[in-house]
Order: structure tokens, then sequence, then C-alpha cells
């Protein structure tokens, strides 16, 4: 349960649930700009990347405490103003360092994905959005009906209305590429489906940034059918190594 006078930023909102029963911590931060504002920017982290207080116990990962998630969430808000700030936690970190998005790819133990035509990442991410949306709301009646003016949750607030920038980082790309896989099982292979049509046309980027993990293959998805159908989805894609 989240309280209100907790609802500064970031925001740690634990055991969001989505999917069929699956449950991702998420880490919320609000706009800068106090106007009404309807996109979100969705961010899956890298390996190492946690809480703050796991990687400051970490002999190795606390060199790189800036990067917390954390920290991360508030980087994001001052790079994106009007937007919603979404960082979801991976559901396990193997080891306490390597990132595994079990919820969103199938992975083996370091979280290298095996990627397939529909893992249901995508409804896991709608709905997701949609438990979190409700959960901030409930938190922040008490502050709307006080005496504190809290613009940044609005009556209208919505999370899974919003149009949607993603951003994956490192082994949070794999996430990414599921995405591209489930793109093109549901524009081509179940065209009939639209249940994630929602969704899927309310994605506007997704940022590749240093993408990788150790799998040994599919770091890059090079599918000539998938690529074809991110095209057609009219995305704007964003690479940067």
């Amino acid at each position: 349960m989240l309280k209100a006078e907790s609802l500064s930023c970031p925001l740690r909102v634990v055991q969001v649930k989505g999917f069929e029963g699956r449950a991702n911590d998420v880490i919320y931060c609000h706009p800068l700009d106090k106007e009404p504002h309807s996109s979100a920017v969705i961010y899956f982290g890298g390996d190492v990347q946690d809480y703050p207080e796991n990687m400051d116990h970490h002999r190795d990962n606390k060199n790189y405490m800036k990067w917390n998630l954390e920290n991360m969430a508030l980087l994001l808000q001052s790079k994106f103003p009007y937007s919603h700030i979404v960082v979801i936690k991976p559901s396990r970190m193997e080891f306490k360092a390597f990132s595994c998005f079990d919820n969103f790819v199938r992975c083996n133990n370091c979280g290298a994905p095996v990627h397939i035509p529909t893992h249901q990442a995508l409804q896991h991410l709608e709905q997701l959005l949609q438990t979190l949306t409700n959960r901030i709301k409930d938190a922040a009646q008490p502050l709307r009906e006080g005496s504190c003016n809290n613009s940044f949750f609005p009556n209208g607030f919505s999370l899974d209305k919003a149009e949607l920038q993603l951003i994956g980082f490192s082994k949070g790309c794999v996430v990414l590429n599921q995405f591209l896989y489930e793109f093109h099982y549901l524009k081509t292979l179940t065209p009939e489906d639209e249940s994630m049509t929602s969704i899927v046309s309310r994605i506007t980027d997704m940022y590749w940034l240093d993408g990788g993990h150790a799998g040994g293959k599919n770091t890059w998805i090079t599918s000539r059918s998938l690529l074809e159908t991110l095209t057609r989805l009219g995305e704007e894609v964003h690479f940067y190594c």
C-alpha cells in the first residue's frame, strides 16, 4: 500500500501486478511540468542496476551506485520533463548482478533471452501500467482532498492511455527485442486479434541503448520479416552503441 505522504520522487511501488499474476517493482517519477501530460517513458535497465541499498551492499556493484534505478528515474525525469517516468525493475537479479526480465521474455539464469513469437510481454506491460495508475491514484486521493494541491496526479491521470516511449539499456534491450517478435505475431500471424491494438498504437518511440547480453545471439534483431513489421508500425526507432 502506498501512503500519500510518500508521494515524492522517485516513488517506489512494489509488486505491481500485470498479466496473469506476474508482478514487477516499479519506480515512478511525475513530470517536472505541472500541466497535464499524456506521455510516459518506460525504462528497462541493465545488469547490476538495482535499488541503491542493494548495490551499496554488493562488493562490486557499489562502484556503480550512481546508476542505481532510482537515480535513473531522476535522470530520465530531467531529460523528459514533460513525461511520466516508469522504471521497471527486473523480476529477479540472479547472483545479485544479472537482470532477468522473465515477465517480459523467457530468460536463462543469466538473463539471456529465449525469444518466442509471444510471451504476452505487451499484455503484461499494458496491465502493469493499469495497475500502477490505480495504485498511484489511490495514494494521491488524500492529497487531492486535503490542502495540498497535487496537480501531478489529476483526476484524468492514466498511464495505460498515455503515448509510450520505450527505452532499453544494455540487458534491458532484450525486452524491446521481444516486443519486436510480438509486433510481428500480432500484425502478421494473428491479424484478427485486435486486443493489443491500443498499446501498440500508443508506442511512439523505441530506444536501444548499448544493447547486449551473454546469450551469444539475438543481441540485435536482424530478421527481415520482424524489421519489416516494425517499419510498418511507423514508430521512431533510435539506436545508440
